[in-house]
C-alpha cells in the first residue's frame, strides 16, 4: 500500500522549505508526515545553541553549554546550564590572521527549527519532527568549536558522564 501525506502544513513559510518536499533533491518529509511526527522523541542538537523563538519554544527542553573557553563562548563565561546562543559573530582577525569579520549564523536555532518547529500553527516554518523535543547542546561558538567540547556534548547527550557537568 502506498502512503500518502495527510496534508500540507499551514505555516506561511512552508513553501520556502523546498528541501522537505522536492521530489528530486528533497527529503520527502511531506510523504512521511502521516507515518510519524516525532512524538516521544528527544533530539540533541549540538551546535551554536538556541535563541528564543515563538515558533520553536514549545518544543525545547533544557540543554547545556559545553564551551569551556570563555573567549570562544562569546557569552562571558565557560560551561554552564544556559544553552542560549549569544551569537557567534567575530571581528576581523579574531579567527586567525587575516580572517574576515563574521556575522552571527544563529545556526543552532535554524537546525532546531528544521527538526521541531511547531507546525500547523499558521506561523513561520514547519518542523520535520514537529512533535519531538529539542535539547540544545552548545558546542560551537565564535570561530567554531573544539573537538573536546563537541565530544563531551556527544557523551553527555548519549547518557554518559562528563566531569563537572550535572
Amino acid at each position: 500500500k502506498l502512503n500518502k501525506p495527510f496534508g500540507t502544513p499551514n505555516d506561511p513559510s512552508y513553501s520556502q522549505q523546498w528541501g522537505y518536499f522536492n521530489a528530486t533533491a528533497g527529503i520527502r518529509a511531506d510523504q512521511a508526515c502521516n507515518l510519524g511526527n516525532g512524538a516521544g522523541v528527544v533530539v540533541a542538537v549540538l551546535d551554536t545553541g538556541i535563541t528564543n523563538h515563538s515558533d520553536l519554544n514549545a518544543n525545547v527542553i533544557a540543554g547545556y553549554d559545553f564551551i569551556k573557553d570563555v573567549t570562544e563562548a562569546n557569552d562571558g563565561n565557560g560551561r554552564d546550564s544556559d544553552a542560549h546562543d549569544p551569537g557567534d559573530w567575530a571581528p576581523a582577525g579574531a579567527c586567525g590572521a587575516g580572517s574576515a569579520a563574521e556575522n552571527s549564523s544563529w545556526h543552532g536555532t535554524h537546525v532546531a527549527g528544521t527538526v521541531a518547529a511547531v507546525t500547523n500553527n499558521a506561523k513561520g516554518v514547519a518542523g520535520v519532527a514537529f512533535n519531538a523535543k529539542v535539547q540544545p547542546l552548545r558546542a560551537l561558538g565564535k570561530c567554531g568549536g573544539y573537538n573536546s567540547d563537541i565530544a563531551d556534548a556527544i557523551v553527555w547527550a548519549s547518557g554518559g558522564t562528563v566531569a563537572g557537568v550535572p
